[in-house]
């Protein structure tokens, strides 16, 4: 066979092609998101009100803030299974802080500092020890894990409850007139975060190391420092999740933010994020999230099992992954 019988070859199996994959991944996740509300709404006379969208909206904040690091590491070819563990631990940070007499802003900036430093350990173990990101993530969410173990002995640590304004519950559980504190923060980080990813020159070095590194060391990209930077960013938000959640539940655990990674996979990889890196989209993103809240929130007011929550959970994940797969086989 001539080269021009493969080239001829390859035109007639696109042209015979009636499915565009990059059409059905971008319409897929709103139409099941509106099929899926459709169906709550029907099944329950409580699910769609205002209470209720701001009840979702409030739950999602969390692991939204968290999945804007996630999609980013995605994005640059990397991987990170750690955001559970940082979660748990800035959490007891910051509640450490406030209990020692800080001001909550100096707890606040703690915990996320001690996020970035652990998102920076991240970074070297996998882009200079070269250990694979799966490995070295996982190493580091078990001993931080274990740490906030021996911190707490095990026991949840409370807030400190003070007189007067309480910042720290402010963020978790305040509202600004109807909307709640914590999702005009995450709205917010989300506008920042697209604007760096799509417009800033950072962000668009991360699209280029993770469509190729190779190519991007030739065009003169410090790629290892750069992935370094990502993780830190990322550590840091986890951090940010952790402190939304010990203003919301008012204490930090070890036990908080347990398995939130996979959670967080998910929603990221049902937004349209590579696993194979240089594609994927923050405000797709939170429409995952938003989704994979609906889907938890829908089913606790069904009165479903948990068990079968995280069934659901599995299988949206796993057809996510088989539209991603299917559409990288399609470039290829």
């Amino acid at each position: 066979m001539t080269r021009g019988d493969v080239l001829e070859t390859g035109s007639t199996r696109r042209s015979r092609r009636t499915v565009d994959p990059e059409l059905i991944t971008t319409l897929v996740l709103p139409v099941a998101l509106v099929a899926m509300i459709v169906v709550f709404a029907v099944s329950s006379t409580t699910f769609f009100t205002i209470d209720n969208l701001f009840v979702v909206l409030r739950q999602s904040a969390v692991l939204g803030v968290a999945a804007i690091g996630a999609t980013i590491i995605l994005i640059s070819g990397r991987l990170d299974i750690s955001q559970g563990a940082l979660i748990a631990a800035s959490g007891i940070i910051c509640v450490s802080l406030a209990q020692a007499g800080l001001h909550p802003l100096i707890a606040i900036a703690g915990a996320i500092l001690l996020g970035a430093l652990l998102g920076l350990v991240n970074g070297v173990l996998t882009e200079i020890t070269r250990i694979p990101g799966f490995i070295s993530t996982l190493a580091v969410a078990l001993i931080v894990r274990g740490a906030a173990q021996v911190w707490t002995s095990g026991q949840s640590i409370a807030a400190p409850v003070t007189e007067g304004f309480d910042l720290l519950s402010w963020v978790g559980t305040g509202s600004i007139g109807p909307i709640p504190v914590a999702v005009i923060l995450v709205a917010i980080l989300y506008v920042v975060a697209w604007f760096v990813m799509r417009k800033t020159t950072w962000g668009l070095r991360s699209y280029a190391i993770g469509s190729s590194g190779r190519a991007s060391r030739v065009a003169g990209l410090r790629v290892n420092l750069h992935a370094i930077q990502v993780f830190v960013v990322a550590g840091a938000l986890s951090a940010a999740a952790g402190v939304l959640l010990a203003g919301r539940l008012g204490s930090g655990a070890a036990s908080n933010g347990q398995g939130a990674e996979f959670d967080i996979f998910a929603a990221v990889v049902l937004g349209g994020t590579s696993l194979f890196g240089g594609r994927g989209s923050i405000p797709r993103t939170a429409l995952g999230i938003v989704f994979l809240a609906t889907l938890s929130n829908g089913l606790v007011i069904l009165n479903v099992s948990s068990y079968w929550q995280g069934i659901a959970t599995g299988t949206v994940l796993l057809l996510a992954l088989a539209i991603d797969r299917w559409r990288a086989r399609d470039e290829e």
